[in-house]
């Protein structure tokens, strides 16, 4: 097919461009290893920081679950969560997408009785630290926080749906490798080992369900999917894919930290899970090129699969 010539001819540009790749001298592979599995372990091998990688067609198992089970910081990923239990509130109907709740910054610490208030520096999105003191509803609240990674957003919506609640709905679906500890910037809680972790394979597989419409429901799996296609933050798995491809993905950064976690369409409507999480990364910018690598390697290993 000429579409596979050409992004062959691609990734030798592609990957020419973006990273150094290492000699696979060194690297070693476990028996049974898929070309993919090997490949990103070549590309990775040699790079400074930490990456974890899970790949693997919509319905599937794994093709690739290189270090898939490290716990690594969740960062923005673990928004996924708040929004899943807002969609489980609705269909319990305890909570409605046009409820509204009054913007403020100012809230209660996990442990102890202290208080604490986010950073607006800090933040990917200003406009709503603007609306303070008004009601915003609950379904442009969840919007923002996917789309815009919004801080505010998130925890008005913890507050309003609860920590421990949202760690039984993780629960409950039988999320493993989902730890879903606090607010953001709740450092008094991470002071006390209370953090947000996620694995590479915890996060594939809430996508495998979510993608198969078992998150809650099928309609409520397909709204959260419809809500991550706008994402607005694009620079870890979509430059590795033709320009147009529908990725439905939640990104996540911190310092030496950065994640995404996406479901790819491919041309012929078949679709992939491909999720890479990283820690330990002394250049941010350097990393984000080897994840854009992964995430070309991932777009033509599927698109020849078949």
């Amino acid at each position: 097919m000429k579409i596979l010539k050409t992004f062959n001819d691609m990734e030798k540009v592609f990957i020419a461009g973006l990273v150094l790749v290492s000699s696979q001298a060194g690297v070693g592979f476990a028996a049974g290893a898929t070309p993919l599995a090997q490949r990103m372990a070549e590309t990775v091998a040699h790079q400074p920081g930490h990456y974890a990688v899970y790949a693997a067609r919509s319905g599937q198992a794994p093709d690739v679950c290189l270090n898939c089970d490290d716990l690594i910081n969740a960062a923005s990923t673990i928004k996924l969560f708040v929004l899943d239990a807002a969609y489980a509130a609705f269909a319990k109907g305890t909570l409605h997408p046009d409820d509204t709740l009054t913007v403020h910054n100012r809230f209660s610490s996990l442990v102890g009785k202290g208080h604490f208030t986010l950073e607006q520096k800090e933040d990917s999105y200003d406009p709503l630290y603007a609306q303070a003191g008004k009601a915003v509803p609950v379904s442009e609240l969840l919007r923002v926080m996917i789309q815009y990674s919004s801080n505010l957003a998130t925890n008005l919506m913890i507050e309003k749906l609860g920590v421990l609640p949202i760690r039984s709905v993780v629960n409950a679906q039988g999320l493993n490798g989902i730890i879903f500890g606090r607010m953001i910037e709740d450092f008094d809680a991470d002071a006390q080992g209370i953090r947000n972790r996620v694995s590479a394979r915890g996060l594939g597989s809430f996508l495998q369900k979510l993608n198969n419409g078992q998150i809650v429901g099928k309609t409520q799996s397909q709204s959260m999917i419809k809500i991550m296609l706008g994402q607005k933050f694009n620079d870890i798995i979509p430059p590795g894919l033709p320009a147009g491809t529908p990725v439905a993905h939640k990104t996540g950064w911190v310092n030496g930290v950065r994640n995404d976690a996406a479901i790819v369409t491919l041309p012929d409507g078949r679709q992939y899970i491909l999720v890479v999480l990283t820690s330990g990364l002394p250049d941010e910018q350097a990393g984000i090129k080897v994840l854009n690598t992964l995430s070309h390697q991932a777009y033509l290993y599927f698109l020849k699969k078949g």
